[in-house]
């Protein structure tokens, strides 16, 4: 494979948006085509609604059970129980849900008035903000939270999570896998010690599926009690989301059901096993089916010749040959000194697609806006970009203890499983041109 990269500025056929290389796979993924040939249908021909019980509802119906299932067996390594899993709007809707259904069963923990929470210190918004709003009093019932520090790779303590635990704890949520540097959170291990300590616990499995091996973590045995998945991270469309719920869940250990009475959020018809009212967006649903089918089905294995392997891990070993020769074009063009790996050394607990690197003397900002016509990346999670204009730098990096003169120059390179070498090199190349001319070095 050719390490050398030119530096010269790219033609200008090259710069449109047409031409725009992709590396934002964690910000959001493209509709795989297999995916929306299997929506089509359902947006045409079978329009019922799943809840009607004449014809037209029937193969709704049937595809939504369908697609349940072949989610369930994405977190499951035993016989799927499909009810156990419920369609949401997103991933911020499941991750509410979760954080409500655990807080209102666990009521009977109350320490004068208040339940307490463990987390981390570089959760995705959608939990860190809904923490903040039960802790805050705006929402009831009240809670304190239990920020677990992350280490300067982003990884946290199995045992200093544990160790937070309190009796009046009525939730642990940590996410599987973080956005910003890829960090893989030791979920299992945790979820196993939270279910021996009759503690609730919830991972946002968001960013792992299709890049890491889940099955087993929502296990009735040992899993997790609460998982969240989203569709648009591993090739479904926006707008569709499942949470995943351990049967029984709310009915042990001293807790009361808070689903006694249908749902807590969405009041309506009865939709979801009376879990959320709203009629189901078939066409999604199968999307979302259809994306976590590919991720399990047995493809032959590029990397080696006359054997087979699941399409997850085909995409895991292409996304970390592209990621590898990614961060090496940089490291060459801008020499070892001027880059920085963010995230965990060790290749086993960081996701294969994520690259977070540190480019000293660089403002990343800058860089984005000069090179955003010719290849999409962030500085950070799209999802935190917005919450503050002041933010010099992402907290997750801050939580990390990254150097500022690092921090600031960082960028977020997400390859996804389409990704191609020349795309790679091209992208490099328009990175390490602008860098340089920032740096003085062109």
């Amino acid at each position: 494979m050719n390490m050398t990269i030119s530096l010269s500025k790219p033609a200008a056929d090259q710069c449109s948006p047409e031409k725009c290389v992709y590396l934002d796979y964690n910000g959001t993924t493209p509709i795989h085509p297999s995916v929306l040939e299997a929506m089509l249908p359902y947006l045409q021909q079978h329009f019922g609604n799943p809840s009607s019980s004449h014809h037209y509802g029937q193969e709704p119906k049937r595809a939504v059970k369908k697609a349940r299932l072949s989610l369930m067996r994405l977190i499951q390594s035993h016989a799927p129980i499909v009810e156990s899993l419920i369609y949401t709007g997103c991933g911020t809707e499941s991750n509410n849900l979760a954080i409500r259904l655990a807080l209102l069963s666990s009521l009977h923990k109350s320490d004068n008035g208040l339940l307490h929470v463990v987390t981390t210190n570089i959760e995705h918004p959608a939990i860190s903000e809904c923490l903040k709003a039960y802790s805050s009093g705006g929402w009831t019932p009240k809670i304190t939270v239990a920020y677990i520090p992350v280490d300067k790779e982003g990884l946290v303590s199995a045992k200093e999570v544990i160790a937070a635990i309190q009796p009046n704890t009525a939730l642990v949520t940590i996410m599987t896998a973080n956005n910003e540097v890829g960090s893989i959170q030791p979920v299992f291990e945790i979820a196993k010690i939270c279910r021996e300590k009759h503690v609730l616990f919830h991972t946002d499995a968001a960013q792992a599926v299709g890049k890491i091996d889940l099955r087993g973590i929502a296990d009735t045995t040992h899993g997790a009690d609460l998982v969240t998945l989203v569709g648009h991270k591993f090739g479904a469309p926006k707008g569709i989301a499942a949470l995943y719920i351990r049967p029984n869940c709310f009915d042990e250990s001293e807790r009361t059901n808070p689903e006694n009475g249908g749902s807590i959020l969405l009041m309506g018809g009865g939709q979801e096993g009376g879990r959320r009212g709203g009629t189901e967006n078939v066409p999604y649903i199968v999307g979302m089916g259809r994306a976590a089918e590919l991720l399990l089905q047995q493809r032959p294995n590029p990397m080696q010749e006359g054997s087979v392997s699941e399409g997850w891990q085909n995409n895991k070993a292409h996304m970390e040959q592209m990621r590898e020769h990614l961060l090496s074009l940089l490291v060459n063009g801008l020499g070892k000194e001027n880059v920085r790996t963010n995230g965990p050394l060790d290749a086993t607990k960081r996701l294969p697609n994520t690259l977070s690197v540190g480019l000293k003397g660089v403002q990343s900002g800058a860089l984005l806006a000069n090179i955003g016509d010719m290849v999409a990346c962030s500085a950070g999670s799209a999802c935190h970009s917005t919450s503050s204009s002041t933010a010099p730098y992402s907290s997750v990096l801050k939580a990390m203890d990254v150097p500022p003169e690092d921090a600031i120059g960082t960028l977020r390179l997400s390859v996804g499983p389409g990704t191609t070498i020349e795309e790679v090199e091209f992208a490099a190349n328009v990175i390490v041109k602008e860098a340089r001319e920032q740096l003085g070095l062109s």
